[in-house]
């Protein structure tokens, strides 16, 4: 089963590489559907596409999802041990 961060971290991937790729990069579309499916064959066919990419772009690439994850206070405060999953603290 796919987990919550999976999901953000497919999507964000998606998000990035539409940015930093040519628009007819096929990595786009199947990391797109990868955090829409989040079936094993997808993720695993993301996956492939992004070892795929030249290095300059793949580290681009991951280096601005990271950024954007690292940064988002939600995505970060989803993956802490008990916290509330509906509504926050403060």
């Amino acid at each position: 089963m796919l987990s919550q961060f999976d999901t953000r971290f497919f999507a964000t991937l998606a998000e990035v590489a539409a940015q930093v790729l040519d628009p007819q990069d096929s990595a786009i579309g199947i990391a797109r559907k990868a955090a829409e499916t989040g079936a094993p064959d997808d993720l695993r066919m993301a996956r492939q596409a992004l070892e795929n990419l030249p290095a300059d772009k793949r580290d681009r690439l991951m280096a601005e999802t990271h950024r954007r994850l690292a940064t988002d206070l939600s995505a970060i405060w989803d993956q802490m041990p008990g916290a509330p999953s509906n509504g926050r603290m403060n």
